[in-house]
Protein backbone atom coordinates (compact mmCIF):
# COMPACT_ATOMS: atom_id res chain seq x y z
CA UNK A 1 0.00 0.00 0.00
CA UNK A 2 1.39 3.44 -0.80
CA UNK A 3 2.23 5.76 1.67
CA UNK A 4 0.46 9.24 1.76
CA UNK A 5 2.68 11.83 3.02
CA UNK A 6 3.66 15.70 2.01
CA UNK A 7 7.06 16.77 0.99
CA UNK A 8 8.12 20.19 -0.23
CA UNK A 9 10.80 20.74 -2.71
CA UNK A 10 11.77 24.47 -1.93
CA UNK A 11 13.45 24.84 -5.84
CA UNK A 12 13.17 27.48 -8.28
CA UNK A 13 10.38 27.57 -11.06
CA UNK A 14 10.56 24.58 -13.27
CA UNK A 15 10.44 24.52 -17.36
CA UNK A 16 6.79 24.19 -16.57
CA UNK A 17 4.09 25.18 -19.49
CA UNK A 18 4.31 28.79 -19.76
CA UNK A 19 0.70 28.73 -18.73
CA UNK A 20 1.41 27.14 -14.95
CA UNK A 21 3.87 29.79 -14.70
CA UNK A 22 1.52 32.33 -14.44
CA UNK A 23 -0.76 30.84 -12.29
CA UNK A 24 -0.84 31.66 -8.58
CA UNK A 25 -1.49 27.61 -8.08
CA UNK A 26 -2.15 24.11 -10.04
CA UNK A 27 -2.25 21.18 -9.09
CA UNK A 28 -0.43 18.54 -11.16
CA UNK A 29 -1.69 14.53 -10.63
CA UNK A 30 0.93 12.86 -12.44
CA UNK A 31 -0.08 9.36 -12.71
CA UNK A 32 0.86 5.86 -14.58
CA UNK A 33 -1.42 4.64 -17.25
CA UNK A 34 -3.48 1.59 -15.50
CA UNK A 35 -2.86 2.73 -12.07
CA UNK A 36 -5.71 1.31 -9.74
CA UNK A 37 -4.77 4.46 -7.33
CA UNK A 38 -5.34 6.71 -9.89
CA UNK A 39 -8.69 5.66 -10.82
CA UNK A 40 -9.65 5.40 -7.05
CA UNK A 41 -9.13 9.13 -6.84
CA UNK A 42 -11.00 9.90 -10.09
CA UNK A 43 -14.04 7.98 -8.42
CA UNK A 44 -14.14 9.43 -5.32
CA UNK A 45 -12.18 12.70 -5.15
CA UNK A 46 -11.90 14.43 -9.11
CA UNK A 47 -15.41 15.85 -9.40
CA UNK A 48 -15.62 17.37 -5.82
CA UNK A 49 -11.98 18.59 -5.97
CA UNK A 50 -12.98 20.29 -9.22
CA UNK A 51 -16.04 21.73 -8.11
CA UNK A 52 -14.67 22.80 -4.70
CA UNK A 53 -13.26 26.55 -4.03
CA UNK A 54 -9.91 24.45 -4.10
CA UNK A 55 -10.08 23.02 -6.97
CA UNK A 56 -11.07 26.50 -8.55
CA UNK A 57 -7.70 28.16 -6.91
CA UNK A 58 -5.89 25.45 -8.48
CA UNK A 59 -7.20 23.63 -11.38
CA UNK A 60 -6.38 19.94 -11.78
CA UNK A 61 -3.89 19.55 -14.52
CA UNK A 62 -3.03 15.84 -15.05
CA UNK A 63 -0.35 14.15 -16.88
CA UNK A 64 1.14 10.78 -17.32
CA UNK A 65 4.33 10.05 -16.10
CA UNK A 66 7.17 11.51 -19.09
CA UNK A 67 4.27 13.87 -20.43
CA UNK A 68 6.91 16.81 -21.16
CA UNK A 69 5.16 19.01 -19.02
CA UNK A 70 6.26 17.39 -16.12
CA UNK A 71 9.17 16.54 -17.54
CA UNK A 72 11.36 19.05 -14.99
CA UNK A 73 9.22 17.59 -11.52
CA UNK A 74 11.72 15.35 -9.98
CA UNK A 75 11.63 12.39 -8.11
CA UNK A 76 7.75 10.81 -9.02
CA UNK A 77 7.72 7.19 -7.67
CA UNK A 78 4.14 6.89 -6.48
CA UNK A 79 1.20 7.09 -8.81
CA UNK A 80 -0.48 8.83 -8.31
CA UNK A 81 1.69 12.02 -6.99
CA UNK A 82 -0.03 15.39 -6.64
CA UNK A 83 2.13 18.54 -7.00
CA UNK A 84 0.67 22.23 -6.02
CA UNK A 85 3.13 24.49 -8.18
CA UNK A 86 2.42 28.20 -7.68
CA UNK A 87 3.75 30.90 -10.71
CA UNK A 88 5.50 27.11 -11.42
CA UNK A 89 7.21 26.67 -8.36
CA UNK A 90 6.95 23.79 -6.56
CA UNK A 91 4.77 24.43 -3.49
CA UNK A 92 4.70 20.44 -2.10
CA UNK A 93 3.25 17.43 -2.65
CA UNK A 94 1.50 14.57 -1.55
CA UNK A 95 2.48 10.94 -2.44
CA UNK A 96 0.25 7.93 -3.04
CA UNK A 97 -3.77 8.23 -2.69
CA UNK A 98 -5.25 6.22 0.61
CA UNK A 99 -8.57 7.97 0.40
CA UNK A 100 -10.61 10.94 0.36
CA UNK A 101 -9.97 12.32 3.93
CA UNK A 102 -6.94 11.99 3.67
CA UNK A 103 -6.19 13.83 0.86
CA UNK A 104 -8.35 16.77 1.78
CA UNK A 105 -6.39 16.87 4.74
CA UNK A 106 -2.78 16.82 2.88
CA UNK A 107 -4.07 18.88 0.56
CA UNK A 108 -5.09 21.98 3.04
CA UNK A 109 -1.77 22.92 4.39
CA UNK A 110 -0.22 22.76 1.08
CA UNK A 111 -3.16 25.40 -0.49
CA UNK A 112 -2.66 27.79 2.86
CA UNK A 113 1.30 27.97 1.67
CA UNK A 114 0.27 28.65 -2.13
CA UNK A 115 -1.90 31.31 -0.62
CA UNK A 116 -5.32 29.56 -0.52
CA UNK A 117 -7.50 32.05 1.65
CA UNK A 118 -10.71 30.27 1.24
CA UNK A 119 -12.62 28.18 3.31
CA UNK A 120 -12.59 24.47 3.75
CA UNK A 121 -15.97 22.96 2.80
CA UNK A 122 -17.66 20.36 5.04
CA UNK A 123 -16.59 16.63 2.62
Amino acid sequence: MLLAVLAARGSAPLAAPPEWRSMPAVLVMVQDHGCPYCARWEAEVQRSYELSEEGKFAPLAKRVRGHPDVSEIRNIVYSPTFVLLSYGEEVGRILGYQGAELFWMQLEPLMLKAGFKGARAAR
